[in-house]
């Protein structure tokens, strides 16, 4: 416990998806070592900020560590830190690691499973839910871990599709466990608990949600799993920064096709058009990337033609649901063509000042993420959140490398 405490403390002073933390683990040995330093050790590192810096200094009280453990503690959750033999090895091998993971549930055979990340949008149509479940459903029969992230649409019907097979599934929160977010999901994540699945947070207890939330989340879902799997996604989609975090992650990515006049299928149809995603027509084209770690009793071959008997479902001509929201016009808006939209366009499309202090910092040659974090005067994870607006805006476009260009240049 008294290891945990020190990787809370850290959490509290670098903030949740700190490249520092991986530092501070391999090149230091761990938090506690860091907690101990004087400021002249500190200074000699030349690896933080000086706002950082004063931030380690003038933080010294591990009380909030301890309230902290002794929540987890009352609500039975597990408290796993990366020197943990729980830890998961995935996101152990990512970028920003994240210093502790609040668990509900049993993660003691995530190592020995092959573990699969279900992502798409909210405003889903039958075809994705019918897609989502059905392929869900066929990895739990193939003993896979299904993970996405609780929220309506996609994400639920993943969950679901991975119960009804009696399959585990995990659902990465972007809030604290005792948060009631989101609302619609209590149920759901009542069943995923009964029948041996986990929940899982790095957001201390109380911490609502904010919108840079689920881009710190998002490297979860990605990280935790050996492939994700992109089910239904328009072009404006945080599932597609998903995508893109897997392959910087050195993660498989699969796409589910559709329609080509399907608006919430144009980010799935271009990521198998530009080969980021391995088109997927059933669960086999999932599987066959990792017949090596399956279980003995996964007959491979008779899945195939189980999956090729029950093909994913063509588009329905009739929508259900008549209220769903008004998906954007694919065209881009004309004054993307220009190098930079002007204050009142800014202001017109909401986007929020820090995310436009960011936007006017990118220009049509690619501009490396930490060169925007140390020109900025923006905390870390404001510059996060502030790139994923202004993605899903279409305003920039993320490269590999963690690079981003103005969308009019690319």
């Amino acid at each position: 416990m008294a290891d945990s405490i020190y990787w809370i403390w850290l959490q509290q002073v670098l903030g949740i998806g700190s490249i520092k933390v991986d530092k501070v683990a391999r090149e230091l040995g761990g938090p506690e070592k860091l907690y101990q330093m004087p400021r002249s050790d500190l200074e000699e590192l030349a690896l933080f900020t000086p706002r950082e810096l004063e931030r380690i200094l003038q933080t010294r009280s591990l009380e909030q560590a301890q309230t902290n453990l002794q929540t987890a503690q009352r609500l039975g959750c597990q408290v796993i830190t990366p020197d943990h033999p729980s830890y998961p090895t995935n996101l152990a091998n990512i970028d920003c690691m994240p210093c502790v993971l609040y668990v509900l549930g049993d993660c003691a055979d995530l190592e020995d499973r092959l573990t699969i990340t279900m992502v798409g949008t909210r405003d889903c149509n039958e075809y994705g839910i019918r897609t989502a479940s059905k392929l869900a459903y066929d990895l739990g029969i193939a003993g896979c871990v299904v993970v996405s992230g609780l929220a309506v649409g996609i994400d639920t019907a993943a969950h679901e599709g991975a119960l009804e097979a009696q399959g585990k599934t995990v659902g990465i929160l972007a809030c604290g466990m005792n948060v009631d977010y989101p609302k619609e999901s209590n149920r759901l994540k009542r069943r995923i608990l009964d029948q041996g699945g986990l929940l899982m947070t790095e957001y201390p207890f109380g911490r609502e949600v904010r919108g840079s939330h689920f881009q710190a989340r998002n490297r979860l879902l990605s990280g935790l799993a050996s492939g994700v799997v992109v089910v239904q996604a328009p072009r404006k989609s945080g599932a597609l920064i998903t995508a893109r975090l897997a392959l910087e992650q050195n993660r498989d990515v699969f796409a589910v096709p559709g329609g080509i006049f399907d608006q919430r299928m144009v980010g799935c149809n271009e990521l198998i058009g530009n080969s980021s995603g391995k088109i997927v027509i059933n669960v086999f084209s999932i599987l066959e990337e990792y017949a090596g770690l399956l279980p003995a009793t996964v007959d491979l071959g008779r899945l195939a033609r189980q999956a090729n008997s029950r093909m994913i479902p063509q588009v329905s001509p009739v929508e259900k649901n008549s209220k769903r929201r008004k998906v954007p016009d694919e065209t881009p808006p004309k004054a993307e063509v220009a190098l930079h939209l002007t204050q009142a366009q800014l202001d017109e499309m909401g986007v929020s000042t820090a995310a436009q202090q960011i936007y006017r910092m990118i220009t049509p040659e690619p501009v490396n993420e930490e060169i925007l974090m140390e020109q900025s005067d923006l905390q870390l994870m404001e510059v996060l959140s502030s790139l994923t607006e202004l993605e899903v805006n279409q305003l920039i476009i993320g490269l590999p490398g963690k690079r981003f260009a103005l969308a009019a240049a690319c």
